[in-house]
């Protein structure tokens, strides 16, 4: 929602601009939120960018703890607890919320989640400082996150368990989870996989799990499994809501109703590999469709979301671990395909210049020369070839002109001939 309101304010400077949010402060990014806890960032004011001087220079005013009961769209107006305001045009931000799952005793004491308010975040730090061990339930990448901020900070037992068979299993495949599973375990990290959690309960001041083929004994347990769209609001007042649960946009990011706008997590996304609905549930989601909302909503007509092509990248034990697209098990799924994969290894740099290894498995179409997914896993940054391999996904470029375009190089920044390159060009 920041970056709708400084576009707002920029392009329509005496527009009077009202935010609604039930938190308590604004102005930060929930991905950090983890590295707070991990004590790499010193405190969560810190991360908080919000300057309210600022913002009311700029006509907008913020109603902090502040919730949204109603929508009347036929007299365009909002209830709120702070009151009835009127609006021209609306903007809904909502998020998502985390699922906890419904199994017996989750929500006992001693369990927790961890989303994107930063009062999730808050009120683990005195339960992580007065604990010695924790499950985690959920191996995508918050969960695996947390798993390594704890045992960082010397916990005896550390357990991830999930009913998927690998690690980030809607992100990589069996090989390159492989390579997780293993940073994790030299952490000391125990992994349950193929395992669901049937029971939680309370034992003598602490938590016992009971899973399918586990049981555990830890001080607290903290939920991960995913998110779900806040678009009950929107669905009490009569806006049309998507197959995945978000609220339903154009490419403008306009719902059912020409004066209402929904923008970041509770929008419904486009997958542009599938060509179907999605929720690309990230932060640069969030501020692309906010800038296309702002645009769009000052007058701007040209502007369009462009879908997203799933794009990922964590930092996990020194080592980065991304990809983009559909893995070789999801791309198998998409009809008119025909599927097939290449594994490359390589260097970032050549080794007297610094460089680590680079592991790359590339997913692609070989009837239309497109480039469906890929994976790497690397203690060097790759998030630029991320974002080259994001624009030729989502404006299908033919792989064979992917490998052929001019690329930036200096000795000190890669090869003229990297191990991208070299892996494209095992699909041919």
């Amino acid at each position: 929602m920041a970056v709708a309101n400084r576009i707002i304010s920029a392009r329509m400077p005496g527009a009077d601009t009202e935010v609604f949010t039930k938190r308590d402060v604004a102005g930060y990014r929930p991905c950090e939120l983890t590295y707070v806890l991990g004590k790499q960032i010193a405190d969560f004011e810190t991360i908080i960018a919000f300057d309210a001087k600022a913002m009311a220079a700029g006509n907008t005013r913020y109603h902090f703890k502040t919730t949204v009961t109603e929508i009347n769209r036929a007299e365009k107006y909002i209830v709120s607890t702070a009151g009835k305001y009127y609006y021209d045009k609306l903007i809904l931000a909502m998020g998502a919320a985390p699922v906890l799952p419904n199994t017996p005793g989750m929500e006992g004491p001693g369990v927790y989640v961890l989303g994107t308010d930063v009062q999730y975040a808050r009120d683990l730090v005195p339960v992580i400082a007065r604990s010695k061990s924790a499950l985690i339930i959920g191996a995508g990448a918050i969960g695996l996150e947390m798993a390594e901020v704890l045992a960082r900070q010397g916990y005896q037992k550390v357990i991830v368990a999930d009913v998927a068979d690998r690690p980030l299993a809607r992100s990589l495949d069996k090989e390159m989870a492989a390579l997780v599973t293993e940073k994790m375990q030299s952490l000391g990290i125990e992994l349950f996989l193929s395992n669901q959690v049937l029971k939680v309960e309370q034992v003598g001041g602490k938590v016992k799990v009971l899973l399918k083929e586990h049981e555990a004994l830890v001080d607290f347990v903290l939920v991960s499994v995913g998110f779900r769209p806040n678009s009950e609001l929107a669905r009490d007042c009569g806006l049309e809501i998507g197959p995945t649960g978000g609220i339903k946009v154009s490419s403008q990011m306009v719902t059912s109703d020409p004066d209402i706008y929904a923008i970041g997590d509770v929008s419904e996304g486009w997958d542009v590999i599938g060509e179907k609905p999605s929720l690309p549930m990230k932060a640069d989601n969030a501020v692309r469709t906010g800038r296309v909302a702002a645009r769009h909503l000052t007058g701007d007509n040209s502007i369009e979301y462009m879908g997203s092509a799933g794009s990922f990248i964590i930092y996990l034990a020194e080592t980065f671990v991304g990809g983009i697209g559909y893995t070789e098990e999801g791309a198998r799924t998409l009809p008119g395909k025909t599927v097939k994969t290449v594994w490359h290894e390589g260097m970032s740099l050549p080794k007297y210049m610094g460089g680590t290894p680079v592991k790359i498995k590339l997913v692609y179409d070989v009837q239309n020369h497109l480039l469906l997914g890929a994976q790497m896993f690397s203690k060097s940054n790759f998030a630029a070839e991320l974002d080259r391999l994001s624009v030729a996904i989502s404006e299908k470029i033919p792989i064979l002109r992917l490998v052929g375009m001019e690329t930036t190089y200096t000795p000190a920044s890669g090869w003229p001939y990297g191990p991208m390159a070299q892996a494209l060009d095992k699909c041919y």
